[in-house]
């Protein structure tokens, strides 16, 4: 999609390119983490039975299914979903 003017754009890039390494470094982050968010709600939202380790290894498939065998996916998914298993049995105990 593209329904940005090349004036718009233009000012757009200016604006990114007067703010330091650092601020655009910060952005760039910022716009990974918030990514990482709507996959990880869309994840949730539809599977709403979902335990915090499957959804953590439904988040890394969806970004690493093209780098993985099916069979690496699944032990890494298992491996994620055990720890995180673990560390809800640990704070389980804890309380």
């Amino acid at each position: 999609m593209n329904d940005t003017t090349e004036d718009i754009r233009q000012k757009q890039l200016e604006i990114i390119l007067s703010k330091t390494p650092s601020e655009r470094f910060m952005m760039g982050v910022d716009m990974c983490d918030s990514v990482y968010l709507i996959v990880r709600n869309r994840i949730a939202n539809e599977n709403p039975d979902y335990s915090e380790g499957e959804i953590v290894a439904a988040i890394f498939r969806r970004y690493y299914s093209d780098c993985f065998s099916e069979e690496d996916l699944l032990k890494i998914s298992k491996s994620i979903h055990d720890f995180h298993k673990k560390k809800s049995d640990r704070k389980a105990h804890i309380i």
